[in-house]
């Protein structure tokens, strides 16, 4: 199974998301990142499965997001 983690510009954009592909039966989970984050704080939105068809719905519903391709140590579920 791939798991693909989100950056998502806020709380609220990574709630959108989640609920959004909830519905369509998209496993996912939203994490606050750490401060020491490259990517600065925020929130992530991790999807368990089919990576590309989740970014075609948030695409869909302008959620804007930034797949991240290196996860670390502080992004595991």
């Amino acid at each position: 199974m791939t798991k693909c983690i989100l950056d998502m510009p806020s709380y609220t954009y990574a709630v959108k998301g989640q609920r959004l592909l909830r519905q369509r039966g998209y496993p996912s989970a939203v994490k606050r990142r750490s401060k020491e984050s490259k990517n600065g704080c925020g929130y992530s939105l991790y999807v368990s499965d089919r990576c590309g068809r989740a970014a075609e719905i948030l695409d869909s519903y302008s959620v804007p997001y930034t797949i991240r391709r290196d996860g670390s140590d502080d992004d595991k579920l």
